[in-house]
């Protein structure tokens, strides 16, 4: 595993709130080790902790293709594959300790299950959770969202909670959107953002995927799986809403430089303007 994780606050300020609420956001754990992870998460004291996608790795490993189809282009599907082929062979040979296993997943889970409620949502490499998957969830009281959301009440603050999967469902999102309530959606994908949540009401939006661009010269990422070169959304915060997650594992067998794995920790606060 690279480097130690980091932590990384920002602060949102948003409506419907009277006092603060810490929220983790947790993305692209990819079944890799982080211990280091948790230990930052029980440092931080989180009221909520999400996870946005790409926990666990069910995809389809001969062909290095995730089940679910995305928008890329057969050329930018065709060049991941290769890339994929190529990256996981490296890693087989030269970077073993940091091979994929779910029982990495499942610790850092129970873990933060311990610590706060936990919404899981599903990313690119989950096509569908395992029987035992949804069995292991379950008997921890983490809350998976699939295109579906839930009602939760932090601190007498009611809270909904939404996860945008890969295979998007727009309609359950206009339908979430109408809902009253703070508004979290997961959303694995920022690229998402622009084309499907930009002209909602959601109040926040967190992201993964792009794994903070791998590398990075003078703060900008150079390139990701699905942002392409120079991703308009690498990792930060964008729209005063748009929380990117630089993610929490190296699955490359190149390393990340100047791209440290993060914890990302966001406090809502009342937005004083609506009271």
């Amino acid at each position: 595993m690279a480097k130690k994780a980091v932590l990384t606050e920002y602060q949102l300020a948003v409506s419907g709130i009277k006092q603060p609420l810490r929220v983790a956001s947790i993305a692209d754990v990819h079944e890799r080790k982080n211990d280091d992870v948790l230990a930052l998460l029980q440092q931080a004291k989180p009221d909520i902790i999400t996870v946005a996608g790409d926990t666990l790795e069910r995809f389809d490993r001969e062909t290095g293709r995730p089940y679910r189809k995305n928008a890329y282009s057969p050329l930018h599907r065709a060049f991941l594959m290769v890339a994929f082929q190529f990256n996981y062979l490296f890693i087989r040979l030269f970077g073993r300790k940091n091979l994929p296993d779910t029982q990495n997943a499942y610790a850092l889970l129970q873990g933060a299950a311990r610590l706060a409620p936990v919404f899981v949502s599903l990313g690119n490499h989950e096509e569908k959770l395992l029987e035992e998957d949804v069995a292991f969830l379950n008997e921890n009281g983490i809350t998976l969202l699939d295109n579906a959301d839930v009602k939760t009440v932090v601190h007498g603050e009611l809270v909904r909670i939404g996860g945008l999967s890969t295979a998007a469902d727009e309609e359950w999102l206009r339908r979430f959107d109408k809902k009253d309530g703070l508004k979290i959606l997961l959303c694995h994908h920022p690229e998402y953002y622009d084309r499907m949540v930009a002209d909602t009401s959601v109040d926040v939006v967190l992201s993964g995927h792009n794994h903070g661009g791998q590398i990075r010269l003078f703060k900008k990422p150079l390139f990701s799986a699905g942002g392409g070169i120079l991703p308009k959304y690498g990792y930060g915060m964008f729209h005063k809403r748009l929380v990117v997650s630089a993610g929490c594992s190296n699955t490359a067998a190149v390393p990340r430089v100047n791209n440290p794995r993060e914890l990302v920790m966001i406090t809502l606060i009342p937005n004083e303007k609506t009271g």
